[in-house]
């Protein structure tokens, strides 16, 4: 049962891409996720891929002004190409949250669903919201030019 303060610190994105569910599904276990991580100007690389259940990854942000943020996780659940989940973890804070994504064929596109829970606090949820956005613009993109 979800609580009223949990419901409001998850974040829940939807977004359709035009690429085939795989490919939009594979974009998120390869070295690929680098060249699309991260909102704007930010630039991702990939540190480490175990792509498999009970796998790690780490990916480092690097910011225009110079400093790197590196987020990190285990995938929990890899059901190619319908279902991903994994744990979601800034190494400068303490809190792991979930991430959970849906992906399904909609007239030869791919919506994807997006639930990334258990935040600490309404104003990391609203920071994430804005990184997702961006990052999914990101992967938008990539896939496009792929």
């Amino acid at each position: 049962m979800t609580t009223a303060a949990e419901a409001q610190t998850a974040l829940e994105i939807t977004r359709t891409f035009d690429a085939e569910p795989a490919h939009v599904f594979d974009a998120w276990l390869s070295d690929s996720w680098g060249a699309w991580a991260g909102p704007g100007p930010v630039r991702g690389e990939v540190v480490l891929m175990e792509a498999r259940p009970g796998g790690r990854y780490r990916v480092a942000m690097h910011l225009p002004d110079g400093k790197t943020l590196t987020v990190g996780g285990i995938y929990r659940e890899i059901v190619r190409p319908s279902k991903l989940v994994f744990t979601w973890k800034w190494e400068h804070e303490d809190a792991d949250t979930l991430v959970t994504l849906n992906f399904r064929a909609v007239a030869g596109k791919t919506e994807m669903h997006m639930k990334h829970e258990g935040f600490a606090a309404e104003e990391r949820r609203a920071s994430h919201e804005s990184g997702w956005a961006g990052t999914f613009d990101k992967l938008a993109a990539y896939l496009t030019n792929k």
